[in-house]
């Protein structure tokens, strides 16, 4: 009878993977369009609500974007936003360049093309649900749903089948061996700590933005998680489908603000916040 049962949860298994994965022509319209999907098993764990009470919370199996959504993807949409006349949808998502403190960096520095592979950012929620449904439509709207990950998506997605893993890699280090860093955070030190009001803050001293030394790096940077993930702790915090919550933290935030469990709010565009898609087969 065991056996039998772990014969039927295996084939189970099987059957959830094999609906999640896509055909050649699919896989290679997403890679043209944003980019390349990896699978993410389901998962069945406890967790805590906003109330602090335990629960159990079961997820299918879906595709995750392996890096965040990057500028030359999200101008795509735009670009096809306003070829189609969809104006007021283009509004609504286009780029907040008054909040982009790093234009040039992004769009035109000098020794690279243009729209080099970057995280988008200075996006609205609304924006992102805009580019998911724009995705969806492109693919033909019948096989798959393209959307912004839940919370729980997101992090069981961070953490690479680590249950208990501070950071994406694993561990709750943020450098290798050799003291090279892991992610794209602010790294801060003893120097930059001090005492005001009799709390311990972080000061940088070459300006607010710390331009010097932090800037994002592209989308497929740094090493990948065991779902092959990259970038899910540090260079742009990522929104969920969950309207004003991003996790993961930014280039801007230290060490201790890039766990998974790390959430940052917003109520508008950000330069410190981006967001990846996942994809899950349409029920018929």
């Amino acid at each position: 009878m065991r056996r039998l049962t772990l014969t039927i949860l295996w084939a189970a298994a099987l059957v959830a993977a094999w609906a999640q994965k896509p055909d050649k022509k699919t896989a290679k319209l997403e890679k043209q369009l944003v980019g390349t999907f990896v699978e993410i098993p389901g998962a069945h764990f406890l967790t805590h609500n906003a109330e602090g009470d335990t629960m159990w919370v079961t997820l299918a199996p879906f595709r995750m974007l392996e890096t965040e959504v990057t500028n030359a993807s999200y101008n795509l949409f735009l670009d096809d936003l306003k070829a189609q006349g969809r104006m007021a949808d283009y509004e609504k998502a286009k780029i907040d360049t008054a909040r982009t403190i790093i234009v040039t960096h992004y769009f035109s520095h000098p020794a690279l093309p243009p729209l080099p592979p970057y995280p988008v950012s200075c996006i609205s929620h609304e924006g992102a649900m805009l580019f998911c449904r724009w995705l969806t439509e492109k693919m033909g709207g019948d096989e798959w749903e393209y959307t912004l990950p839940t919370t729980d998506q997101w992090k069981h997605a961070a953490h690479g089948g680590l249950i208990n893993n501070t950071y994406p890699i694993g561990g709750p280090y943020l450098t290798n061996r050799n003291g090279e860093p892991l992610y794209n955070f602010l790294r801060v030190g003893d120097e930059n700590i001090t005492k005001q009001d009799g709390k311990y803050v972080v000061v940088i001293n070459n300006g607010p933005f710390h331009l010097c030394d932090n800037l994002p790096d592209i989308a497929k940077s740094h090493y990948p998680n065991n779902y092959g993930l990259y970038n899910m702790s540090g260079n742009v915090a990522e929104m969920v489908y969950e309207r004003g919550i991003a996790y993961g933290g930014s280039y801007l935030d230290p060490g201790y603000d890039i766990r998974i469990d790390s959430e940052k709010r917003y109520d508008g565009p950000s330069p410190l916040i981006g967001f990846r898609v996942i994809a899950v087969r349409k029920k018929h």
